[in-house]
This record gives structure tokens, C-alpha cells and sequence, in this order.
């Protein structure tokens, strides 16, 4: 537990909220952008359990961003690789890669003995099964989004039982655009990542700080910071 010791003199830990992180079982959907950043820090700060997907492999174009692979891991699968990453750097925790894609009819299963999803994919097909499948199974989900200079974080299926259509019409949704489209600032990513971890975690210790009924949008180039309040249609 030594290695914990910074964040348990934090009130909100301290040994009762460690053990929780400890007992604590989180799936991580996508291995990227978002996805090597919300990992790292779940692992670090010593989730017991943490589960990651991704069926996709590592290219040069995502090295600027994916800051746990390098060019020798080209072509090598990313959940493999960021689940070797991060095993290495905490021993005591269990990390599973799921080298596969997410499915309507593998979801079930890819999902089952986790307590919180975080949807860190950058696929609308993707974000909607996500958010069907923890609707139907009642599992929290933090949901992060980036594009450009601009990204976003809030909760689903969480105490106010927010769902993603809530958020945008799934006509609009179907047709938004990726990082492909609009290209993608490294940083941004970090941020949405950091805070989605810090929001897994803050669900883990029950605080009533969260992100919950809420969406919190950063614009990285004109440092602009907004919570908005989420309404159900």
C-alpha cells in the first residue's frame, strides 16, 4: 500500500476509498487516444481489475497521440500492447486484453464482471452499442469525446440515469465526425482521458461531485471551459 500512500491522504481515499479502488473492476472501450491515457491512470492509482478492448492495430499516424506505443510496435495489436504497458507498471493489479471487436453479440460477454464502462472510442456505430449495453446491464458509463482542439466528458446510466440519446438525436449523432475528419491536438487528449479516469474514480469512492446530470467541454485552443447542464428529451 505504500505506493498509495500520496492519494490515501487525500480525505476522499484514505484506507476505506483505497480498498474500493482495490475491489473495483473497470472496462476500458478503446485503446487510443483516449483510451492510453484513462488506462495508465486507472493503473496507476491501483484499480484491481481493469479490462481493456480494442480490436485495432498501432499505426504511425497515432504516435502522436498514443503515447504508450512506439514505431517498433507498429502493427502490433493495442490491447495487447497497453495492457503489457501498464501491467508493468503496477504488478499487483489484473489486466485482461480483449483483443476483439465490440459486437452486439459479444458485448454481453465482454462486458460482464465489470462495475463501470468508460467509452473511450472514437466509432458512433461503437458509442451507441456501448450505451445500449450498460443501459441494459445498469453500468455507470463515462463517456469521453475529442475532436480537433475540443472535447468532452460527462456520465450515462449513472444516480440520473442519463442516456447518450439524451445528449444528441441519433440522427445527429450518425452523422458526426472523427479526429479522421477533423484532425486531432495530442494535449486534448490527455485532458478528456485525465478527467474521465478521475471521474471512474470518483464514482469507485461514491463521491457526489461527479460529472452526473452534467457535460464538461474544453476547447484546447481558445482555453475555454464550460459545464453544461444536461436535460432529458
Amino acid at each position: 500500500m505504500n505506493r498509495y500512500q500520496p492519494q490515501m491522504l487525500l480525505p476522499e481515499i484514505g484506507e476505506a476509498g483505497q480498498e474500493k479502488l482495490t475491489k473495483s473492476k473497470i472496462l476500458v472501450v478503446g485503446a487510443g487516444g483516449l483510451g492510453t491515457v484513462v488506462a495508465t491512470y486507472l493503473a496507476a492509482m491501483g484499480i484491481g481489475r481493469i479490462g481493456i478492448v480494442d480490436f485495432d492495430a498501432v499505426a504511425e499516424t497515432n504516435l502522436h497521440r498514443q503515447f504508450q506505443y512506439t514505431p517498433n510496435n507498429i502493427g502490433e495489436k493495442k490491447a495487447t500492447l497497453l495492457a503489457q504497458k501498464i501491467s508493468t507498471q503496477n504488478t499487483s493489479i489484473l489486466i485482461n486484453a480483449l483483443s476483439e471487436q465490440l459486437t452486439k453479440e459479444n458485448a454481453t460477454r465482454l462486458m460482464a464482471n465489470y462495475d463501470i464502462v468508460c467509452d473511450c472510442t472514437d466509432n458512433i456505430f461503437a458509442r451507441v452499442l456501448i450505451d445500449k449495453q450498460c443501459n441494459a446491464h445498469q453500468l455507470p458509463l463515462v463517456h469521453g469525446a475529442v475532436s480537433d482542439w475540443q472535447g468532452y466528458v460527462t456520465l450515462f446510466h449513472y444516480k440520473n440515469k442519463f442516456h447518450y440519446s439524451h445528449l444528441i438525436e441519433v440522427e445527429d449523432l450518425l452523422r458526426a465526425q472523427t479526429c479522421v475528419d477533423n484532425g486531432i491536438s495530442s494535449p486534448i487528449c490527455g485532458m478528456i482521458g485525465s478527467i474521465m479516469a478521475n471521474e471512474a474514480l470518483k464514482i469507485v469512492l461514491n463521491t457526489d461531485t461527479t460529472l452526473d446530470g452534467k457535460l464538461l467541454y474544453i476547447n484546447g485552443l481558445t482555453n475555454v471551459f464550460k459545464t453544461l447542464t444536461l436535460k432529458k428529451s
